[in-house]
């Protein structure tokens, strides 16, 4: 059992850390080529803070897009860097200097509940067989993040836990060399209740499949022994 274990663990590890990557011409998957365009405080222009991507919210594109804040009552899309408040709600950065925030709220005087999503179209490379992408969920459950390839819903399962994020991963390897939509969709809830956030960082294509259910479990748990291994042995430090 404890051969199998950390058997187990040693794959883990492998399996998150050197995952490879596989080329494709989707780009500014990270949001680390962000530019600043201020479109007075506190927003920025949209298209040089995430180039290569459009948002809608409900059937408009926006043209601007929120930095270091977030709407409290409504739809909307944000970038963030280490000036991030975290006061305002949880999370923060994910990896690297930026990540974004789709916001799903109300629109318009009536307040329409309406769902923001990010998408862009690329060409899935010929060797990947998982879309793999780092997320934090705020005041929503994970029915309401809907990731879209081609136009089908994908379903992410979780690979593995950060300090303010889950690696998720899906197979796509039906869409391997083919041009599609890439969509992530945050739904709004239905009646309004709170906004709903995505923290969304690290989106990639891999060429490494994504393990069957039982598997992802067992990863879960030698993940979890590690974490609490290292922790153990720096509290002791």
């Amino acid at each position: 059992m404890k051969r199998t274990l950390l058997a187990l663990i040693y794959f883990f590890v492998l399996y998150t850390e050197f995952s490879t990557p596989a080329q494709s011409t989707f780009q500014n998957l990270d949001f680390e080529s962000t530019t600043l365009v201020s479109a007075g405080p506190p927003s920025v222009q949209f298209a040089p803070a995430f180039p290569g991507w459009r948002c809608n919210v409900g059937t408009s594109a926006v043209d601007t897009a929120l930095y270091n804040t977030v709407a409290l009552d409504s739809s909307a899309i944000s970038i963030i860097d280490q000036g991030w408040p975290h006061s305002l709600t949880s999370g923060g950065v994910i990896e690297g200097n930026y990540t974004a925030i789709i916001q799903a709220g109300v629109t318009g005087i009536a307040g329409t509940p309406t769902d923001t999503s990010l998408s862009q179209v690329g060409l899935v490379p010929p060797t990947a067989l998982s879309l793999r992408f780092k997320a934090e969920l705020v005041a929503a459950g994970p029915g309401a993040f809907v990731v879209q390839l081609g136009g089908q819903q994908l379903l992410a399962v979780p690979l593995g836990q950060g300090m303010n994020y889950t690696l998720y991963g899906a197979d796509i390897h039906l869409w391997a060399g083919q041009t599609a939509e890439l969509d992530f969709t945050l739904l709004a809830g239905r009646p309004h209740i709170d906004n709903h956030y995505a923290f969304l960082d690290s989106i990639e294509f891999s060429d490494i499949a994504i393990p069957e259910p039982g598997t992802t479990v067992l990863l879960w748990l030698g993940a979890l022994l590690v974490g609490w291994r290292a922790l153990k042995k720096k509290l002791k430090l």
